[in-house]
């Protein structure tokens, strides 16, 4: 839900969280690296103690990484040690176990996607977000003007297309945007990335707009 920014929300929960001792998590997963470096604690101007991450950190591959302060993850990695001396964990280790926990080649997609990110320029996040911004704002304005029940949201480079109404052939919006060399899973966001350009950008634009001319003059769009 893109539109959902509760910011006045998190603070007071940070707030309340902090003076309880509660751990406060966030998950990352989709707003990780995504919405800025810092995520959405950077966006919403908090941390978290724990965040969960993936997707955009594992560059392609699968990934998931749990991170966070020390008071809570010492009881997952042992706290500060290391293979190779006389170094052993400091504290009780947390026993947990997976098919790809810890696996190297995700491991080492995770640590260029960082030094990627952290070599790119300043505005390296504003130039994806204000593509997003303008994909968004175009649709929304052709769907205004003739009047379909359709609006987009979204949240930096996450985007949403929702109908505002309901009606049975909605789902045909999505057939049409792929015979258009579009695609998107019905009904779930659309992700902006630094690979799109600004002509992808159009043809995404000229794709919807095409769309919901065809539904309405196919008359299966209802007017908003």
């Amino acid at each position: 839900m893109p539109s959902l920014q509760p910011r006045e929300f998190l603070h007071q929960l940070r707030s309340l969280t902090e003076r309880s001792g509660t751990c406060l998590i966030f998950d990352e997963v989709v707003t990780g690296f995504r919405a800025g470096k810092r995520g959405a604690q950077g966006h919403f101007g908090l941390k978290a103690d724990v965040a969960t991450y993936g997707k955009v950190l594992g560059g392609g591959m699968n990934i998931g990484v749990i991170a966070g302060k020390r008071q809570f993850m010492d009881s997952l990695d042992g706290g500060t040690w290391q293979f190779g001396d006389e170094s052993v964990p400091e504290v009780g280790v947390t026993y947990f176990a997976g098919t790809f926990v810890r696996h190297p080649p995700a491991l080492v997609a995770a640590r260029a996607v960082i030094r990627h990110l952290k070599s790119q320029a300043p505005d390296f996040y504003s130039r994806v977000n204000d593509r997003t911004s303008r994909l968004v704002r175009e649709i929304n304005q052709h769907a205004e003007r003739i009047q379909a029940p359709l609006r987009l949201t979204h949240f930096a480079s996450v985007v949403r297309a929702e109908f505002t109404q309901e009606f049975p052939l909605s789902e045909l919006l999505f057939a049409h945007l792929r015979e258009k060399g579009v695609h998107i899973w019905d009904h779930r966001p659309i992700y902006m990335t630094a690979a799109h350009s600004d002509e992808d950008v159009d043809f995404v634009v000229k794709a919807f707009t095409e769309s919901l001319d065809e539904m309405r003059e196919g008359e299966v769009l209802p007017r908003a």
